[in-house]
């Protein structure tokens, strides 16, 4: 087994890393469990109850020192010639000397109360601690439940009863004695009875954690709910096996717990020491094994980016991975050898082709005017009169010719003078037009092949623009275009004059080619233009009743090759614009609610720095 193994890591690199890991981590799991198991779980478990078992100790001990001094107290004044013959009488006299908020003060009491022992009479008096203002209703219940209150004697030959008492939510140590004569003689008046209130504040002093008492629910145990960072801690409030009025609550921070996670944190640094060491051990086989190999491939790789040619790697062959991975090398390297004349060869043809694609897409659409605004010239270039003109002129030179008919005949005349020098103005026009045409179509023909080369930072007039490519949709052959254009003047943009005056042409054409696919005799473009949020930017929009599109079609519009028109070849032209507007800085949308219901093309332009927050929002 031992051999196979060895035989194993030499072969596969695989199997040499998981070998050296599974070793560091079985080590470092059997170092940290052996340290935890012994040092934690077998010590500080039984130092914390220790140490929990104190801190309920002091809340007893705080709770009963409440309760004796309660005991001193009434003890006190039980023993008390003046308290003796009060409970015979119930005289004014002794409560205007004794029965204030000042002597209880004193006495440390918050009620005190009179009661004799056949209970033909009985007095209760309390006062406010905080305000010092007596609490005639507190007397009351402290009359009512006194019989109910569940005190018992006290230890050490005392004559005193204890206990503790609960009422609206406030805690009371009870004490009461017998009241007898200031020599102990004689026998018992009746019972005087104390009630201290017990309040949070003074417990939490005398323990030094905030404590709180709890009515709700109770334990005649102490109760202790471990938690990450504190132990709560519920004691019972009793008089000895009594039952409890109130739970003590407080929380302990788990120090014992944090004096483990130090000894934790110290042996997780002994672990990681180990771990570096076996790390290190690690680090030289991976050096030997894995990095050279690595550095070698790399450095063969940049040889090979500077040669520019695919070369095999030369070495001792290997059978782990490294050696498989270098055979993959060769013959990749001898596969895509063949690939790469394969696709310089293809690469040359198509980029001829592309080349003469584009250029001719763009021609059409610059051209395309053209032999409408001829055909129109041709109308506008008939003879310059009719026959009737000479006759006319025939009827003026006769002497003989009415005023009247002379009158008609001059009228007539000017008319067609006014009509022959219209469509002189109209042919002009139009001469001007087939020029601006033709001579975008030479522009695109001279303009740079190489993208570099191409000036993106021209300030372009955005009305102009539009302007321009509005005639491809007015000389159209087809339907009538009722063609809008809402632009303020002068406003200016940056890019390419020719390739934004080639792209809003591409997208005029299209927008006529889909009303005359949707087949109505005439259609609508309206084009706006509408400020960006930043002020920095502008959207020209161009809206169509054309025919649309549907979100499957509207998903491959500006894939090269596609068409919607089934009558045509190619797809270049949105594939080219949005390619072409991303260059400038721009960017291209078209959206559709569906078929027949018309399109919506989107362009981002940016804004030359004297246009940039001229447009407002509109409204």
């Amino acid at each position: 087994m031992r051999l196979r193994l060895l035989r194993l890591r030499a072969k596969s690199l695989r199997a040499t890393l998981i070998f050296d890991l599974t070793v560091i981590g079985i080590t470092a799991a059997a170092l940290f469990a052996v340290v935890l198991g012994v040092m934690i779980r077998s010590s500080f478990g039984a130092l914390e109850s220790v140490e929990i078992g104190r801190d309920v100790d002091r809340a007893r001990a705080a709770l009963s020192a409440d309760l004796d001094a309660n005991e001193a107290h009434v003890l006190d004044w039980g023993l008390w010639d003046e308290t003796f013959f009060y409970l015979r009488a119930f005289d004014r006299a002794y409560e205007d000397r004794n029965i204030n908020a000042i002597s209880f003060e004193n006495a440390e009491i918050s009620c005190a109360a009179f009661l004799r022992l056949d209970r033909s009479a009985q007095r209760a008096f309390c006062f406010d601690p905080g305000t010092g203002a007596p609490d005639p209703d507190l007397a009351a219940a402290v009359l009512t439940d006194f019989d109910t209150m569940a005190l018992q004697p006290s230890r050490a030959g005392k004559t005193s009863s204890a206990g503790y008492w609960q009422q609206g939510g406030r805690l009371f140590a009870v004490a009461s004695t017998p009241v007898r004569r200031s020599d102990g003689s004689g026998t018992a008046e009746g019972l005087l009875v104390f009630l201290h209130l017990i309040e949070a504040a003074t417990l939490s002093r005398s323990l030094q954690v905030p404590v709180r008492l709890d009515f709700s629910a109770f334990s005649p145990v102490p109760v202790v709910v471990g938690e990450e960072d504190v132990l709560d801690v519920a004691v019972p409030v009793a008089m000895g096996s009594g039952p409890p009025m109130a739970m003590l609550r407080f929380q302990l921070p788990r120090l014992v717990l944090a004096a483990g996670e130090r000894l934790r944190d110290l042996t997780v640094l002994a672990l990681l020491g180990l771990l570096a060491a076996l790390m290190a051990l690690l680090g030289r086989r991976l050096s030997t094994q894995v990095l050279a190999p690595i550095l070698a491939f790399r450095q063969h790789v940049v040889q090979i980016r500077q040669a520019g040619e695919l070369v095999p790697i030369e070495g001792p062959p290997r059978t782990d991975e490294i050696g498989a991975l270098h055979r993959d090398f060769n013959e990749m390297a001898a596969e895509l050898e063949a690939l790469r004349l394969a696709h310089a060869e293809q690469s040359f043809a198509l980029g001829r082709e592309q080349n003469a694609t584009g250029l001719l897409h763009n021609l059409r659409n610059s051209l395309s005017p053209v032999r409408v605004i001829l055909a129109d010239l041709e109308r506008h270039l008939l003879p310059d009169l009719p026959p009737e003109a000479g006759r006319a002129r025939q009827e003026l030179a006769d002497p003989l010719t009415a005023d009247d008919r002379r009158r008609r005949l001059v009228a007539y005349l000017e008319a067609l003078d006014a009509d022959r020098d219209q469509r002189g103005a109209e042919a002009r026009a139009l001469l001007q037009e087939a020029g601006r045409s033709l001579t975008e179509a030479l522009e695109a023909m001279r303009a740079p092949r190489d993208p570099a080369r191409v000036n993106r930072d021209e300030a372009c007039d955005l009305g102009r623009a539009l302007g321009h490519a509005a005639t491809a949709a007015r000389f159209v052959e087809g339907p009538k275009i009722d063609l809008s254009i809402d632009c303020p003047p002068g406003l200016q943009v940056r890019g390419n004059r020719v390739l934004l005056a080639q792209i809003l042409e591409n997208l005029v054409v299209n927008a006529t080619e889909a009303i005359a696919a949707s087949g109505r005799a005439q259609g609508r473009i309206a084009i706006g233009v509408t400020p960006a949020e930043d002020g920095r930017r502008c959207c020209v929009t161009l809206a169509d009743d054309g025919d649309g599109f549907d979100a499957a079609t509207g998903a491959r519009l500006f894939e090269r090759g596609f068409s919607t028109r089934t009558d045509k070849h190619g797809g270049l032209g949105l594939h080219w614009c949005a390619n072409t507007l991303s260059t400038l800085g721009g960017a291209l949308s078209l959206t559709s609610p569906g078929k027949g219901l018309g399109a919506v093309a989107r362009l981002d332009l940016p804004l030359t720095e004297a246009s940039a927050g001229r447009l407002r929002p509109a409204g």
